[in-house]
C-alpha cells in the first residue's frame, strides 16, 4: 500500500523536477527498499540494473530467425558468454532466482516480437518448463526453468503448466558431453508429469522453456515424451545458446 501511494505521487514530482527528479525518486525508493542489482550490487529497482542490462543486451541475438537445429523450432534470447553467462551462473549457483524471472520476461518479450511478425497475435499455446530431477531441485531450492517460465508467461500472458513433464531419474551435467553421450544420458529420463490432465484440458500445442540451449538433447527428450502421450509440441524457447 505504501509503495502504491509513493508511485501514485511520483508522476507529478517527476514532471516538476525533470530528469534530476527521476534520479532523486529512484534514490528514495532504493533507500526505502534497499534493493540492488544482482550482478554488480549497485542500487537498483530491478533485479538487474540499467547498466548491466545494457551489457546483456549486447549479447542478444540480432537475427530475427529462429534456430532450426531440431525437429522443432527454437527461439533463444542471447549468446551464452560474458555477462549473460555470469547472470545464468549466479542464478543457478548463488541462489538468485530473481535473475531467472527477469531474464524470462525479456525472453517472453523477444518471443512475442518474433512470432507476431506477419500475424496479429501469437498462437494459443501452453508453456511447459523442462524440469530438473526432484533431488537436484531440493538441493538448489528452485527449478530455474520454472522461474524463467514464470517471467516468460508474465510477459506473454500464456498459461504455465509446471508439472507437464517430470524427470524420473537424475542425469549428470550435459555441458561437456558429446551429442551421442547426451542422448544416452537422457534416454527415457523425461516422462509426462502430474499435470497431464491440465495439459489435456488446455488442449494447446506446447512451448518448452529452458535456460541454455546447446545440442537440444533435453528439448528433444521432452518433446518425445509429450508426443508419445499425444500432445503437440510447438517449439523451445531458451535464455541463451552456445551455438552461433
Amino acid at each position: 500500500m505504501i509503495l502504491g501511494i509513493l508511485l501514485s505521487a511520483s508522476a507529478e514530482k517527476i514532471l516538476e523536477c525533470g530528469v534530476f527528479g527521476v534520479f532523486r525518486w529512484r534514490s528514495l525508493l532504493n533507500l526505502l527498499f534497499k534493493s540492488e542489482c544482482n550482478l554488480c550490487r549497485r542500487d537498483s529497482l530491478t533485479p538487474i540494473c540499467d547498466r548491466c542490462q545494457t551489457k546483456l543486451d549486447r549479447l542478444q541475438h540480432r537475427s530475427r530467425e529462429r534456430l532450426q537445429r531440431l525437429s522443432l523450432p527454437v527461439w533463444v534470447w542471447g549468446q551464452y558468454r560474458d555477462e549473460l553467462k555470469q547472470a545464468i551462473t549466479m542464478m543457478k549457483y548463488n541462489n538468485r532466482p530473481q535473475i531467472g524471472d527477469h531474464l524470462g520476461e525479456h525472453l517472453g518479450r523477444m518471443w512475442l516480437q518474433q512470432v507476431k511478425v506477419g500475424q496479429r497475435q501469437h498462437p494459443p499455446i501452453t508453456v511447459v518448463p523442462l524440469p530438473m530431477h526432484v533431488t537436484k531441485r531440493r538441493d538448489r531450492g528452485f527449478d530455474q526453468a520454472e522461474i524463467i517460465a514464470q517471467g516468460f508467461c508474465r510477459a506473454t500472458n500464456l498459461p504455465l503448466v509446471n508439472q507437464g513433464l517430470r524427470r524420473i531419474r537424475p542425469t549428470q551435467a550435459l555441458f561437456d558431453l558429446s551429442p551421442s553421450e547426451r542422448q544416452r544420458e537422457l534416454d527415457r529420463a523425461l516422462q509426462i508429469g502430474a499435470a497431464r490432465a491440465e495439459l489435456k484440458r488446455l488442449d494447446r500445442p506446447i512451448l518448452l522453456i529452458d535456460d541454455i540451449f546447446t545440442t537440444g538433447a533435453t528439448a528433444q527428450a521432452g518433446a518425445t515424451a509429450l508426443r508419445s502421450a499425444g500432445f503437440s509440441v510447438y517449439g523451445l524457447a531458451a535464455i541463451a545458446t552456445t551455438t552461433r
